[in-house]
């Protein structure tokens, strides 16, 4: 199951990076830092680009998870 879990992940993030490199301008990331009620720590990161939306001429956002621990 380990194979299959970087398996995924690999395919993943080879996805997440073409779509970025289509970004039409910059890309935008950004973070959040918190805590439960019992004081555990979480971070988020996420990215936001303008991109095409495929087979048409319209512009979309795109937001996607980097990274959550």
């Amino acid at each position: 199951i380990h194979e299959l879990i970087l398996e995924a992940f690999n395919e993943y993030f080879g996805a997440l990076k073409h779509d970025l490199a289509g970004a039409l301008g910059k890309v935008s990331f950004t973070s959040d830092l918190w805590s439960n009620s019992k004081l555990r720590p979480f971070m988020a990161i996420t990215a936001h680009w303008i991109a095409r939306e495929k087979h048409s001429l319209a512009l979309v956002l795109r937001a996607v998870l980097i990274a959550f621990h």
